[in-house]
């Protein structure tokens, strides 16, 4: 049975005028403050930084990871073989493809749809890291306002072909080529050739 626990109450403060001026004195000093700043900024007299953004726009490090986009082929053809390995490796699950079989026998497989539910995504770029072809990247796009609900799902022909791309990006990865931590040791053994510090074989 679940007992009343009896707490002495709150010390009354009788002194209503000291309690007030406590309560008034605080007010004002912080509008003081805010009055300082202002009267600062609006004269010039300190630089500002706030960035009169959309005019002036943001600039960020190379390492910035904005909105996702797929490179393409030599050809044009989206680069992805929809092995699935960034769908995997999506922490939030947001990424969703739906694999056709590409009518040429070397590529075999391509997205017939390719999605990012771009509310659930974390920017944690692991996508980009699981993709043994290089076909989706993290770009410094930062700017993803925006008030219809279906422009949050990102399609294969916005991930590829959107304005803000220039006609679609290349990818600089030689065609055919195998991730470098997948090839075999050419010695013949099964030893893995990488470069990762973790996984160098002395």
């Amino acid at each position: 049975m679940a007992g009343v626990i009896k707490v002495a109450r709150p010390p009354e403060d009788k002194n209503l005028f000291q309690l007030a001026y406590g309560y008034f004195s605080t007010i004002l000093s912080g509008m003081a403050k805010t009055g300082a700043i202002f009267w600062v900024q609006i004269t010039g007299k300190e630089k500002s930084n706030t960035l009169e953004w959309p005019e002036q726009p943001a600039t960020y490090s190379d390492r910035f990871k904005g909105k996702h986009f797929l490179t393409r082929r030599d050809d044009g053809q989206v680069r992805c073989t929809a092995c699935f390995l960034c769908a995997t490796a999506c922490p939030a699950q947001c990424i969703h493809i739906v694999a056709g079989q590409h009518p040429t026998n070397e590529i075999e497989k391509f997205p017939l749809r390719f999605e990012i539910d771009i509310l659930r995504c974390v920017f944690c770029g692991f996508c980009e890291e699981a993709c043994p072809v290089d076909a989706i990247r993290l770009g410094p796009e930062y700017v993803m306002a925006g008030q219809a609900g279906e422009k949050w799902v990102y399609t294969k022909d916005y991930l590829a072909d959107r304005q803000e791309l220039v006609g679609g990006v290349t990818s600089v990865k030689i065609e055919n080529e195998k991730h470098f931590t997948t090839d075999h040791n050419p010695h013949g053994n099964d030893l893995i050739a990488t470069d990762a510090p973790h996984m160098r074989h002395h």
